[in-house]
């Protein structure tokens, strides 16, 4: 079965000016996501979607197909679901395992990606999304009405020991696992039943402002 990695790198960030391109460890953030993909050796393609042609150009360089996805789907509401999908119908694929890999994980490892697409094919169907453990627990926080704010659960929950709730995770951005006709049919990464692919929090920081890059680049050291 054809398996393809999907790399979805707007040109636009407004929280990172050219985040897509900065780096880390000396590497661009979208040319780190191509490699990683490559070393994995499970892709029979590996694509960029983008709407910026420097973008493009270093996608090509790292040696990704690069497909140039409409205005439309590149402003700051579009969804990565739609572009992974105008990726998938401009290449006339129907069928296969798609697996988006966010540029803005760069620790994520080639393990990572080869346990991931080897879970989602055990389970043969569904969908395998990467997770970490959440850093703070959601049944200790609140939500805010007009009236009162308002448990996320139950009060009582507020008071008891973590390790007494029930584990938490979060998707970390890194990893989605689809079929491909599922994508197009359902347009959404999260197909039932999902399985979890749990990732360390280390390997699960996701860029998103100046600091985050500043610890990737102080983590890579040693990482």
């Amino acid at each position: 079965m054809s398996r393809f990695a999907i790399i979805p790198a707007r040109s636009n960030s407004k929280g990172v000016p050219g985040k897509n391109l900065r780096t880390v460890g000396g590497v661009s953030l979208v040319a780190r996501a191509i490699q990683t993909a490559a070393e994995a050796g499970v892709f029979s393609d590996i694509v960029l979607t983008t709407d910026g042609e420097e973008i493009a150009e270093e996608g090509r360089r790292a040696g990704a197909r690069v497909v140039m996805r409409p205005a439309a789907l590149a402003g700051d509401e579009a969804k990565s679901i739609d572009a992974v999908c105008h990726a998938l119908e401009y290449m006339g694929v129907t069928q296969g395992i798609a697996v988006l890999l966010q540029p803005t994980s760069p620790l994520r490892s080639v393990m990572d990606i080869v346990k991931a697409v080897h879970t989602f094919e055990d389970a043969g169907r569904g969908c395998v999304i990467s997770v970490c453990a959440c850093e703070h627990h959601p049944f200790k926080t609140f939500y805010a009405e007009e009236a009162a704010a308002r448990p996320l659960q139950d009060i009582a929950h507020m008071e008891q020991p973590r390790q007494l709730l029930p584990p938490m995770f979060r998707p970390n951005g890194a990893i989605y696992v689809n079929a491909v006709a599922d994508l197009l049919r359902k347009k959404s990464f999260f197909v039932s039943p999902v399985t979890l692919y749990e990732m360390s929090a280390t390997a699960s920081i996701d860029i998103d402002t100046e600091t985050d890059l500043l610890l990737a680049n102080t983590l890579i050291r040693n990482y």
